[in-house]
């Protein structure tokens, strides 16, 4: 309560000076993602998703299997019984 007694008196010119600065407004067009969905939608066309889905479903699961297999086998290591 004090800390925040002393911080007011000092944060009252800032506060007044933020207080002055003009208001900003920014507006977003309608249209501006457009061409972002057309390249992604061309993409789609010539990417099939349906035959790349499950490569990427494997590769990342392989991946994951390796991290955590490379954890449990640097934390077996620390433990002075099963460590090589």
């Amino acid at each position: 309560m004090i800390t925040e007694a002393i911080l007011n008196v000092f944060m009252v010119i800032p506060n007044i000076i933020i207080a002055l600065l003009p208001e900003v407004k920014a507006v977003i067009p309608d249209g501006v993602f457009d061409g972002v969905n057309n390249v992604l939608y061309g993409i789609g066309y010539v990417l099939p998703m349906y035959a790349l889905v499950p490569i990427f479903v494997i590769s990342f699961a392989l991946d994951g299997f390796k991290v955590v297999m490379a954890l449990v086998v640097r934390i077996k290591s620390f433990i002075p019984t099963m460590g090589d």
